[in-house]
């Protein structure tokens, strides 16, 4: 059976991205516990990748000769990758606002017009012209022309996306206890990805058209960039997903302080008047990641310098020892109550104010000589 395909280790590897790619995508669709609207995008981004790349993976291995019919199945898939993903990061980044009728138009209106242009050559070729060759994706013709037009779309889309992040970091600045802010550091890495990826499908559209010659080996770059792609929004985007709703449920246990019982710290600390504010506004604030001794230092209206030669004295750590104490503990309380057993030690690291997994098991190793699963494991 596949003797006469041309196999290599390129097309091998794109047909595993594709396999992946389509068990995921499944996978995310009929399991009950990715119920959002955010994971059903991404379940249909990565089926997409993976059909366009299975489409293209059929006519490099030569399929496609061998079983002529395939290829009246081409359907341009790539044109609705991008529109699904701005869907899925619009949802990720849990907007309220409906998507204008404006938007929505620009996103789906181009597919439904190529794929329209695909159509009418069917019938033009089976009801009016048998004798009419359909063009090849790989040289010049309109499929390739099309293609180009598809790298412009794609741009413009990455473009709105980044532009929607950005606006999304500036509204959410300020931490809210009562809103769990969604991360977009690796929403840009898989950006940057799949710019670098359309970089290689730009050479190669441009090597295509100047030689006029079907090279296909030039694409291998960009499915297998797909590959990646796939990997990373799979593994990434659903454990992203999944966080966001441990974070929503744990935060929806916890009473937030508004006000701290005074008299309590003024018993654990030594009686000095700035120290002591700064321990009333720290034990408000420490679960707030974005917070800097710059902050505290303006909200107490005294410098940096001073605050931190102030910490140091009282507590004999340093501001970040501090506050990191404090999260610590907070989390530890979590990690050991029944109440939190069904979330993972990420999830409640970062309820407890730090900003990264590393940095809360960093933290975490150097208070307690051992890792937040160990010390779980200590107290059962």
């Amino acid at each position: 059976m596949f003797k006469d395909l041309n196999l290599n280790i390129y097309n091998l590897l794109i047909f595993a991205g594709v396999i992946q790619g389509l068990i995921f995508g499944i996978v995310v669709l009929i399991n009950k516990k990715y119920s959002s609207k955010a994971s059903l995008y991404l379940a249909i981004v990565m089926l997409l990748m993976s059909l366009s790349n299975l489409q293209y993976w059929l006519i490099d291995t030569k399929t496609v000769e061998k079983y002529d019919f395939i290829k009246y199945t081409y359907i341009p898939w790539h044109w609705l990758i991008l529109p699904f993903f701005y869907l899925f990061v619009y949802k990720y980044l849990q907007q309220q606002q409906k998507l204008s009728k404006n938007i929505k138009l620009y996103l789906f209106v181009p597919f439904f017009s190529v794929i329209a242009i695909v159509f009418l050559q069917l019938l033009y070729k089976f009801f009016i012209n048998p004798n009419y060759q359909l063009p090849s994706h790989f040289s010049r013709g309109i499929f390739i022309y099309l293609d180009i037009l598809s790298i412009l779309f794609i741009i413009s889309i990455i473009y709105l996306t980044f532009a929607m992040l950005k606006k999304y970091e500036k509204e959410h600045k300020q931490y809210d206890p009562l809103k769990v802010v969604s991360e977009t550091k690796w929403l840009k890495r898989l950006i940057t990805i799949g710019v670098v990826t359309c970089v290689f499908w730009i050479i190669a559209m441009s090597i295509t058209v100047y030689s006029n010659k079907e090279n296909l080996s030039l694409f291998y770059f960009l499915w297998l960039g797909m590959s990646i792609i796939i990997y990373y929004l799979g593994y990434v985007g659903i454990n992203k997903l999944q966080l966001i709703k441990e974070r929503k449920d744990i935060r929806s246990t916890q009473n937030y302080k508004t006000e701290v019982d005074s008299k309590k710290i003024e018993s654990k600390i030594k009686p000095d008047e700035i120290f002591k504010n700064f321990v009333v506004l720290i034990e408000q604030k420490y679960t707030n990641p974005n917070l800097s001794l710059d902050l505290i230092s303006t909200e107490l209206n005294i410098s940096t310098s001073y605050l931190s030669q102030k910490i140091k004295t009282n507590s004999g750590a340093s501001f970040s020892t501090y506050i990191n104490n404090l999260r610590v503990q907070e989390a530890k309380k979590m990690l050991i109550n029944d109440s939190y057993s069904n979330y993972t030690s990420t999830a409640i690291g970062l309820e407890a104010g730090f900003n990264s997994k590393s940095s809360f098991y960093r933290a975490f190793k150097k208070n307690e000589n051992c890792t937040p699963l160990e010390y779980i494991k200590s107290h059962k």
